[in-house]
């Protein structure tokens, strides 16, 4: 096994990445059993996607925490870092992209020049116009996990689920729409 395949971080991007695309499937194939009727299935539905989020945001929990384990490998002996990156800490290094934590002001900013709320696209393109002095190159590289989502939109992604579920910075909408919330409003002031 390579390196990169050993990437601890690696296989918690491709789980988050698997996560997303399930969800966006149950919730398309959860609103056609709504609307063909079948309430006992789209019930079901909603009881496994609270599940499944429930369980996305243990990945991100590991996420976070991972990333808390490099911070400690960065601050460490040469020593300890020849030690302890052997293995699971691959050829990334901190700092090769950009955090999903970085995203959160221009996501913010972005729904608020826009009224408030915008499609996940228009909203995406805007925080990449935002960004782009930010971006490091692998930002713009595609994930292996699909072979055609940029890395870059897909930590948006993963930035904008932490602020709708874990924080209220956003508020939870339809598909395909993005909305900042009143707490994030304050936020987004307060940090001014």
């Amino acid at each position: 096994m390579s390196t990169d395949q050993n990437d601890v971080f690696t296989a918690l991007g491709l789980l988050r990445d698997s996560l997303a695309e399930e969800e966006q499937r149950i919730r398309n194939e959860g609103a056609k059993a709504m609307q063909e009727g079948d309430y006992d299935t789209a019930t079901s539905v909603i009881e496994f996607a609270r599940r499944l989020l429930a369980f996305e945001k243990k990945v991100e929990g590991l996420v976070v925490e991972w990333d808390e384990l490099e911070d400690l490998r960065d601050t460490a002996s040469p020593a300890v870092q020849e030690i302890v990156s052997k293995r699971f800490f691959g050829k990334r290094k901190k700092g090769e992209v950009t955090p999903h934590t970085a995203f959160y002001r221009a996501i913010l900013e972005s729904l608020a020049e826009m009224g408030g709320s915008g499609k996940t696209r228009d909203v995406l393109d805007r925080v990449g116009q935002k960004m782009k002095s930010v971006f490091k190159p692998l930002d713009h590289a595609v994930l292996p996990s699909d072979g055609k989502s940029i890395r870059w939109r897909n930590s948006a992604q993963w930035a904008r689920n932490t602020m709708v579920n874990e924080d209220g910075r956003m508020k939870k909408t339809k598909n395909g729409v993005w909305e900042i919330s009143d707490k994030g409003r304050k936020w987004l002031k307060d940090e001014r």
